[in-house]
């Protein structure tokens, strides 16, 4: 299996995992990381602006720092207690970092990175604990933002590699008195991430949803894939039955483009929707092309899919997989399990 299969087939593992509702940041005020405070450090800073990436004006200070902006609104939304140690680009040192965490008596410390080497054409993650340290927390994230990350990797990556995860004698890891753990998400060096990493989270402390709908911009998809890790770190796996309860399609016109809409709603055993499920759709295109996508569901049990054309004629979509962790699908209970919508 080549790389890029094994990244994508992990994507489909890592799916199993997801569980975020990004549209409405700071709305879940009953969430499940109620009473956790973390302490996020955005690596670098000020003088030290870490990787450079000049053909692309890049910084890696300016990346982590927009990342844990953008990981700090996913966990409020989870009513987790989120303080940084950096809101600006100024510098620090590790005992400024380590030393402010510590004062702050967080439950976990997430510094967060972006990686860079000689190679332009290696991309991967890995995630780093201190010496002293159980790789619990790390392992736990890594096991997610990996395969997440992978499967969303762009285009012109051939291989996401897998770094793993390891020790890292460094003084915010070392010296910290809570549970820490540094990820190294992507590798801002690959020409192909590097473009992608151009689209900020917020521009000018606004989210950005032009250009990040959904958090569906490279950096906003390590934002997600960082929270979504940490969630499992706190909350774990639970257990289920589930089938999709409807599918629907729909489409809007601007100009000579369509955008079509693909709502998916899952139930369990009760009739009640569960969050946070994964979904693989198959997609006909009127030429009788095939491909698919994917969504992850929010909190009320609907996954919405989008996708742009201009081909006028008929779409058929079905579906192909729904996965949550620990959840056992069941399409022979599915009451709808495709639909079709004709353009115009």
């Amino acid at each position: 299996m080549s790389g890029k299969n094994l990244a994508k087939s992990l994507f489909l593992l890592a799916i199993l995992f997801q569980a975020l509702l990004v549209n409405t940041p700071n709305s879940n005020a009953g969430g499940t990381l109620a009473g956790v405070k973390i302490c996020l450090d955005p690596g670098h800073g000020g003088t030290d602006p870490g990787a450079v990436n000049a053909a692309y004006d890049l910084k890696e200070s300016d990346i982590n720092l927009d990342v844990s902006y953008g990981l700090k609104s996913l966990l409020e939304s989870e009513s987790a207690e989120v303080v940084m140690t950096r809101t600006g680009d100024e510098y620090l040192t590790n005992s400024d970092r380590y030393n402010y965490c510590n004062n702050q008596e967080a439950a976990i410390l997430i510094s967060v990175h972006t990686n860079s080497v000689t190679d332009p054409s290696w991309d991967g993650s890995m995630a780093l604990y201190g010496p002293r340290e159980s790789p619990e927390l790390a392992q736990t994230i890594y096991d997610v933002m990996y395969p997440f990350l992978g499967g969303s990797a762009p285009g012109g990556v051939t291989e996401f590699i897998d770094f793993g995860v390891d020790k890292f004698a460094s003084g915010v890891l070392f010296k910290s008195t809570m549970p820490a753990a540094m990820m190294e998400p992507v590798l801002m060096s690959h020409p192909a991430e590097a473009e992608l990493l151009v689209t900020p989270i917020y521009s000018d402390e606004t989210f950005n949803s032009a250009e990040c709908s959904d958090f569906s911009c490279r950096r906003g998809q390590i934002a997600q894939a960082i929270f979504l890790g940490t969630r499992s770190y706190f909350n774990g796996p639970s257990n289920g039955t589930m089938h999709v309860d409807s599918i629907d399609l729909s489409y809007e016109q601007k100009r000579s483009n369509y955008t079509i809409e693909a709502l998916v709603v899952v139930q369990d055993d009760s009739l009640q929707p569960v969050p946070a499920y994964g979904v693989t759709l198959e997609i006909t295109y009127p030429d009788g092309t095939r491909k698919l996508d994917t969504a992850v569901a929010g909190e009320d049990g609907t996954a919405v899919i989008r996708f742009k054309t201009r081909t006028i004629g008929t779409y058929y979509v079905e579906i192909v997989d729904v996965t949550k962790t620990n959840w056992s699908y069941d399409p022979d209970a599915d009451v709808e399990d495709s639909d079709y919508l004709t353009i115009p």
